[in-house]
């Protein structure tokens, strides 16, 4: 095995240093929501001093369009090991869009964050095709099965992978609504019907 060199190290320090911050920033935006995010309560948690982690992000936003990046991605990975055997059929789109739902209804900060919490593109994002972190590229995939299946065409699949996303998005936040009374149970039982409606039955 080929012996790390001093730069290895040095790399391998930075990264896991970096790990640090997010993961604090996370955690603070699970348990107390992204208002609660400061430069300092991060480095405090992370073990370090506020002014280290300008070394690491050029700013707040910087550090919060990356949570956002590893949040989703995690959350992408685990609804994919959730859905494995799940048929790709409308049922398929329900079990999935429903375990999509569960998860935000049990961590509602990371649903505002997500939803409500505006983040300017970082300067460093430069790629003309970075897109912002979003679940459109599940979604879009789980969608092509219909294709093959005949239940709808390819060159619909976006705008219908859109609509149901925006249409359950409006569900969960009536759930979290003071002014409406909404239960669970009230949320997965609209979700069928929208995706009844705009994908047809078995």
């Amino acid at each position: 095995m080929k012996e790390k060199t001093t730069e290895d190290k040095k790399i391998l320090k930075k990264q896991r240093i970096r790990t640090y911050f997010l993961e604090a920033a996370g955690e603070i935006i699970l348990k107390e929501g992204v208002e609660s995010v400061t430069v300092r309560k991060v480095a405090d948690i992370a073990g370090y001093s506020y002014a280290t982690i300008y070394n690491y992000f050029t700013d707040l936003n910087q550090l919060l369009w990356e949570v956002k990046k590893l949040m989703i991605n995690d959350i992408v990975e685990a609804l994919y090991k959730k859905m494995a055997g799940t048929a790709k059929d409308v049922d398929g789109i329900k079990k999935s869009f429903k375990m999509y739902v569960e998860y935000f209804l049990e961590n509602p900060n990371v649903f505002k964050f997500f939803y409500f919490h505006h983040l300017g593109k970082p300067a460093e994002e430069t790629g003309e095709n970075e897109e912002d972190p979003d679940f459109d590229a599940m979604w879009k995939e789980t969608f092509k099965e219909l294709v093959i299946s005949g239940k709808i065409r390819a060159e619909d699949i976006e705008v219908l992978a859109r609509t149901l996303i925006y249409a359950v998005h409006g569900l969960i936040t009536l759930y979290f609504s003071e002014d409406v009374d909404y239960k669970g149970e009230d949320v997965y039982c609209e979700l069928d019907k929208v995706i009844e409606y705009i994908l047809g039955g078995e």
